[in-house]
């Protein structure tokens, strides 16, 4: 059965990564959901995509430039706050997430996330319920030495490789490795390559496959009868369905 894990949280009806997105998208069913984690200026962790607040605020203001009192100022363009990563924990910590730590203050934020892990739940939170996309291969290691059991997600450059040699149907020329997590967008350049057969190339070699973003129906569709074992999306599967029945004349 495939996982569905909500991007940035339910943004249709919130901007992403608020409490209300993720509130969203937690009404709607899911209870796995994925963020992003930036540094302020004074050492707090802020749940933002971006390294400015430009497309969520409307304002040029960088993140890592801004305390924690600064960013819990600023008004998003849907009226919400900021989500700051202790308020995630008191709110959501019974969730599993996916936590991708952006590299730009990247030491910043591992600096952050060793002194909440002096607590016991956090630590539990942050080895047990979270895995982890880092953007540079250096980073893993120091997450990992924060963060004893750390699973981090394939990096970009490994998911291109490994679905590549998959697709050409010579996986083992991929370094596809047992257990990973690798994603594969439905589409590359417009071309579908996410199939049966692709997939269970991947689980030959005991890997696992996430459908990556998919944004119409049919490439939810596409994804899910691939047979991918997790699926992120922006999107929300009752909505999904209405909208396939609605396509369908039902």
């Amino acid at each position: 059965m495939t996982t569905w894990i909500s991007h940035r949280g339910y943004a249709k009806s919130a901007t992403e990564n608020t409490g209300e997105a993720f509130d969203a998208a937690i009404d709607l069913g899911f209870e796995h959901l994925e963020t992003d984690l930036r540094c302020s200026r004074d050492g707090h962790i802020v749940l933002c995509h971006d390294p400015d607040l430009a497309r969520v605020a409307g304002s040029s203001l960088a993140i890592h430039q801004l305390t924690r009192k600064e960013l819990s100022q600023q008004r998003l363009r849907g009226g919400e706050f900021l989500l700051f990563f202790d308020e995630l924990l008191e709110r959501y910590a019974h969730y599993r997430w996916i936590l991708d730590i952006k590299p730009e203050q990247a030491q910043q934020t591992f600096n952050a996330l060793e002194k909440l892990s002096a607590d016991a739940a956090v630590a539990r939170f942050l080895n047990q319920q979270a895995r982890y996309l880092v953007w540079q291969n250096n980073h893993k290691q120091i997450l990992t030495d924060v963060v004893a059991d750390a699973f981090c997600l394939a990096r970009e450059p490994e998911c291109y490789r490994a679905g590549t040699a998959a697709l050409l149907g010579l996986p083992g020329l991929g370094k596809i490795v047992k257990g990973q997590y690798y994603a594969v967008p439905p589409r590359l350049k417009g071309v579908p390559i996410l199939n049966k057969n692709m997939v269970a190339r991947f689980h030959q070699h005991g890997a696992h496959v996430i459908g990556y973003l998919p944004e119409t129906a049919a490439q939810h569709e596409q994804a899910l009868a691939a047979g991918v074992d997790e699926l992120l999306t922006n999107h929300a599967p009752e909505l999904l369905k209405a909208e396939t029945r609605s396509a369908s004349g039902f």
